[in-house]
């Protein structure tokens, strides 16, 4: 099956950036044209179209929709909904450009809405995790968060996330293939910028299913990995090393990166891991790796980086995420990062930003 696995060489980060800096100035241009209260009217319009969004998700419309169009009966039967109000849904998703409808009536999938099909480049999970009830009900208590500094899902639920996550299987599996629809949309980003060849064997410290090590392993055929988290996040990685065909080049080892992590690796990967805490947990992580750490090792930390400037940017919505969920997580500047790694005895060598939201800092030890 890895054959069968392909990964497209991608567009270089300065093209991306020439693109996205085209797009914000017709952005900024509309904005600056029309009355400030239209324009964020138009942001709040959102509201209603981003729970479209999940009804879709939940349906798996775009997946019946895969074969062939459909009409609104069809739909509706075959989702056990009522037909006129799928139809308003649906209609308020073609004129998104969410879905087309077709002259004769019937439903097809767009190019965005083929991102709700199950497979690689979806992102059915994670939006069904994110404009779900628990996060709904959990940013229902953002200004909660910005009054106490507390995180909002232990207000709500009483406990932190992955404790009230390791009590509720079914939102944990839910947020399990979230997390991996979001590292699937990462993985050729990072192949693309970051020459993992002389690697020798890569540790990913709470690397979940293992997909990123799988994809890189598949590409590098000459390294070998080791794959560390809880074990409840691992249970599934073996059916993902199959699918890559690196089954036997990975070694699974269950435990806490705030307790351990496994030595005799020459390279640490750390994929959106670091965001989620404090500071000063962030440098217990670090300081529970260098521990390991061979004297020429590197901690590849791959992260969105805030721009220090006052453009648009993802990181700084995502961010609000962070704010909420995790107690003292956030997405970080370079400074920031260079604070904590400094305070856990390393340096920043290098950052790599890929065409995805996220970049590569290469740490090595001071």
């Amino acid at each position: 099956m890895s054959g069968d696995i392909h990964f497209r060489q991608l567009p270089p980060v300065w093209f991306i950036k020439m693109l996205n800096s085209f797009r914000y100035g017709i952005l900024y241009l509309n904005r600056s044209i029309f009355p400030g209260n239209i324009v964020l009217y138009e942001h709040f319009q959102y509201f209603w179209l981003l729970p479209c969004i999940r009804v879709a998700a939940e349906f798996n419309i775009a997946g019946i929709l895969r074969d062939q169009p459909r009409t609104i009966s069809e739909l509706a039967a075959l989702t056990g909904s009522n037909p006129e109000y799928l139809f308003r849904i649906m209609r308020a998703l073609t004129g998104n450009g969410i879905f087309k409808l077709r002259k004769d009536g019937r439903f097809a999938n767009s190019s965005m809405s083929k991102a709700l099909i199950d497979g690689k480049g979806s992102l059915r999970y994670m939006i069904m995790q994110h404009l779900g009830t628990f996060n709904w009900r959990t940013f229902n208590e953002l200004i909660y968060t910005v009054r106490t500094g507390n995180d909002a899902v232990t207000k709500v639920h009483g406990k932190g996330i992955y404790d009230y996550l390791s009590e509720h299987p079914d939102e944990s599996e839910l947020f399990t293939r979230s997390m991996s629809n979001l590292s699937e949309l990462s993985i050729e980003p990072i192949l693309n910028v970051y020459d993992f060849s002389k690697c020798g064997i890569i540790a990913d410290i709470g690397g979940g299913e293992g997909l990123l090590l799988s994809a890189i392993l598949h590409e590098y055929p000459g390294l070998k990995g080791i794959l560390f988290d809880r074990k409840e996040s691992i249970t599934k990685a073996e059916s993902i090393f199959i699918k890559f065909g690196v089954k036997e080049k990975i070694k699974t080892i269950p435990g806490d990166f705030f307790e351990s992590a496994p030595d005799g690796a020459d390279v640490y990967l750390l994929k959106n891991i670091l965001h989620n805490w404090s500071d000063e947990d962030c440098v217990r992580i670090l300081n529970t790796i260098k521990k390991v750490l061979p004297g020429k090792g590197k901690i590849l930390i791959i992260e969105m980086v805030i721009n220090e400037d006052n453009k648009p940017s993802f990181s700084k919505l995502i961010d609000i995420q962070m704010m909420v969920f995790m107690k003292g997580g956030k997405e970080r500047t370079r400074s920031e990062y260079e604070t904590i790694l400094t305070n856990a005895g390393f340096r920043i060598n290098k950052i790599i930003p890929t065409i995805a939201p996220i970049s590569i800092i290469e740490a090595i030890k001071l």
